[in-house]
């Protein structure tokens, strides 16, 4: 009785440890109960609500099926035009996040509504392994930037739809420095550090 459980123990810490290894920056992050964005988001949490009710299955395709379905909302996102925000009236720097409804009409925005707009419809296609994450990017960490991370086979991925080579694996980033601070998957967020 007790050597099944052993094994049990061993197999989930062995599992634990595959899926961070190699992993340097915490793409995993903890769970939450706050983030300083909880505000903006709460109008994205609305809108998903529909889409999680007409999409609870997630069928597993195989990777090169999850990717090819990824390339091709990214073939549509940069189509848009990259448009930073403006400066509202107190001259501080707005930051409204468009709906993809919003930014498919514009066709347009930052990286926030970008990363939503790709967010969103993955989830809408089924997709129950992505997270909308804000971080720092680049090698002058001093701005927020916002992206979605791809869980899949025990490995993360950036999916930046601001870069046009915005598919990237954490491991292998190159020059670019992708530091996620928090992220979200409908009503559930999470710290990095």
């Amino acid at each position: 009785m007790l050597r099944p459980f052993v094994i049990g123990i061993t197999f989930c810490l062995l599992s634990l440890s595959w899926s961070s290894q190699g992993e340097t920056v915490n793409y995993r992050g903890s769970p939450a109960l706050r983030t300083p964005y909880d505000a903006k988001y709460r109008k994205v949490e609305t809108y998903l609500t529909s889409i999680r009710s007409e999409n609870s299955e997630f069928c597993s395709p195989s990777f090169l099926a999850q990717e090819s379905r990824i390339r091709r909302y990214f073939s549509v996102v940069q189509n848009f035009r990259f448009q930073e925000e403006g400066l509202a009236s107190s001259g501080r720097p707005e930051d409204h996040w468009q709906l993809p409804e919003e930014t498919d009409r514009l066709r347009s925005g930052d990286c926030e509504d970008l990363a939503l707009w790709l967010y969103c419809h993955l989830l809408d296609e089924g997709f129950n392994n992505v997270r909308f994450t804000i971080g720092f990017a680049g090698t002058n960490e001093k701005t927020m930037h916002a992206w979605v991370t791809w869980y899949e086979r025990g490995e993360s991925y950036i999916l930046d739809p601001s870069r046009r080579e915005g598919i990237y694996h954490s491991n292998r980033l190159g020059s670019i420095t992708y530091q996620p601070r928090y992220s979200y998957y409908f009503d559930q967020k999470w710290h990095h550090q």
